[in-house]
């Protein structure tokens, strides 16, 4: 039987602000009680302190992984410029004015710094601070506020990064989070976008769906959920793994509970439209998926 990759994953684990342990572990009882595996975005250092110093999360984090999560990079400490430059979805969100303002008067020196040396060491500390802290191997990256560059991907493959999760298929989402109540156009999923976002080399590309429960507010809830709805169909017709994200701690931080709320219909739609289709639903980290089938990558230029 054909399998449904839905690949669960959250973002600014660590990230002040962003993120607590408070958070973290009522969102890993909630995949757990769901039943699924998931992939956990994790910053190795906020406000100059490394994980490692931070026990709360240390302990969370190591039950996770006893739990069949995995835990991914997430930058170096999240700050805005390091891996690349945001897009333009992005440095629209309100609370981003001083990212672009800095952008437009700095693009050039930025652009400088972005060589493929100064992303691999970036890339190896952040490494080495999770793998100190958690005592796994660490598979994957996705970079914060999905600040790419070529370079990136250079870097990526160099260091030996089994996959990237930074590219986003459904922008539309960020559209409605940067202007609510307003009708968008679903952007195309398909397996022919889901091709040409693989690079050559070994690393492997799997994209994110998008993000539903960003503060999410109870006047926007449906247009959210239908959108994760048709995200999810066009994933499972395209044969191609739905990965949706959220983050720690905004997806407590809308109206009450909606956030989870959200996702338990989802869940509850996205297995019943599986089984409608006579295909298997399976629940695996982003690394589980990458591994498993190795045919949906055969596009990569160095297969």
């Amino acid at each position: 039987m054909a399998k449904m990759y839905f690949c669960v994953s959250v973002d600014d684990v660590n990230l002040d602000g962003y993120s607590s342990p408070e958070h973290l572990k009522k969102l890993l009882d909630f995949w757990d009680e769901q039943g699924l595996k998931g992939t956990l975005f994790v910053v190795p250092r906020s406000n100059n302190r490394e994980l490692g110093q931070v026990k709360e999360y240390v302990e969370l984090l190591k039950r996770a992984a006893e739990n069949g999560h995995e835990m991914a990079q997430h930058g170096l400490d999240h700050t805005r410029f390091q891996t690349g430059i945001p897009p333009k979805m992005v440095l629209d969100l309100p609370h981003e004015g001083p990212a672009r303002e800095y952008l437009a008067k700095n693009r050039t020196e930025i652009e400088k710094s972005l060589s493929v040396e100064n992303l691999r060491k970036d890339l190896a500390f952040g490494k080495r601070i999770l793998e100190s802290a958690l005592g796994k191997p660490v598979h994957g990256f996705r970079a914060p506020c999905l600040s790419t560059c070529p370079n990136l991907f250079k870097a990526l493959e160099l260091e030996g990064y089994a996959y990237d999760s930074s590219h986003v298929f459904q922008e539309a989402a960020w559209e409605l989070i940067n202007n609510p109540g307003k009708k968008v156009k679903p952007f195309e999923i398909s397996r022919a976008r889901f091709d040409k976002f693989q690079i050559s080399g070994n690393t492997r590309t799997l994209p994110i769906a998008a993000e539903y429960t960003w503060y999410l507010k109870r006047k926007d809830y449906e247009a959210f959920l239908n959108l994760a709805k048709y995200d999810f169909d066009s994933c499972l017709a395209a044969g191609i793994p739905f990965v949706p994200v959220c983050h720690v701690s905004p997806i407590h931080e809308g109206d009450a509970d909606l956030g989870f709320e959200l996702y338990r219909n989802l869940f509850v739609y996205a297995r019943n439209q599986a089984d409608k289709h006579g295909i298997s639903f399976v629940s695996k980290t982003l690394f589980e998926a990458c591994c498993e089938v190795p045919n949906l990558f055969s596009s990569n230029k160095e297969q």
